[in-house]
């Protein structure tokens, strides 16, 4: 028998009882912790879905889908912008048309080419198709001789503009069929050419307008007796028929040249 030892009335929970206790907190603690996923995940789902009214972007797996109604590349079903995009065109110095076409016919007493027309002074008793001139075509000149091989020239014709490349105007036009007049491979034994003077400006012309470029091409050296420079005149002018140029190309200090030239340009008109 135990001596000295008694029992309070106070029972403690056994071990056994607190353990469950625990256990059955740290349950209600996870099943309220997954509860609140389920729910975050569902809402966050509604919210941000494509097409929602959450205003997010699409997925990254609908960006890269294709639908049904977009041809797939390389079946032929391309966009029309697709086949209407440029054609990458380098674009040539001085292009002249392969082959040269004439189309106008010359009136009476008068030359014809493109939407312009003059009349061609006495002195320019020749005839025949200019060289030198580049982006024209239908092209019709008058020639009067120096010397020699040499010759003064008046011409007009339509501008005929490179394909694939956008025509920059009566402005620029007029500035490159002059330059390349210069750089063309039709001035003979002469040496040292430089090309001075040149100026641009706006012109009306018969009521049509347009820009006219002015130069003097001078020779270092020249095999001619009578001149070692050549003026140049080149007048671009939008007419019915499409912008059309007009040139002479002078023998500076032949005086009956130089005033047939000044003759010519006063009866430049365009075509009715």
């Amino acid at each position: 028998m135990h001596t000295g030892e008694q029992h309070t009335s106070t029972q403690r929970p056994s071990p056994g009882e607190g353990g469950r206790g625990a256990a059955l907190l740290i349950g209600a603690l996870a099943f309220a912790v997954v509860f609140l996923l389920i729910v975050g995940v569902t809402v966050a789902y509604l919210v941000l879905r494509p097409g929602g009214n959450g205003g997010a972007v699409a997925s990254p797996s609908a960006e890269v889908s294709q639908s049904a109604d977009t041809p797939s590349p390389g079946t032929g079903e391309e966009t029309d912008t697709a086949s209407a995009a440029p054609t990458d065109v380098e674009e040539e110095r001085c292009w002249r048309p392969e082959t040269p076409e004439r189309t106008s016919s010359n009136p009476s007493g008068t030359l014809r080419g493109g939407g312009l027309q003059f009349i061609p002074p006495a002195v320019y008793d020749q005839r025949g198709t200019p060289v030198g001139v580049s982006y024209a075509d239908d092209l019709q000149g008058a020639q009067a001789q120096v010397e020699d091989t040499w010759y003064s020239t008046v011409f007009v014709g339509e501008i005929a503009w490179q394909p694939g490349i956008e025509y920059p105007g009566a402005e620029v036009a007029s500035q490159k069929i002059a330059s390349c007049f210069y750089s063309a491979n039709i001035w003979g034994e002469t040496k040292g050419r430089s090309l001075d003077d040149e100026v641009t400006e706006p012109v009306t012309i018969a009521g049509l307008p347009g820009y006219r470029t002015t130069a003097t091409i001078n020779f270092a050296q020249s095999p001619m007796e009578r001149t070692s420079a050549t003026r140049l005149v080149v007048v671009v002018l939008e007419t019915e028929q499409g912008p059309s140029v007009f040139g002479t190309e002078t023998a500076v200090g032949v005086e009956e040249h130089e005033d047939a030239a000044v003759e010519a340009y006063e009866s430049l008109t365009g075509i009715a």
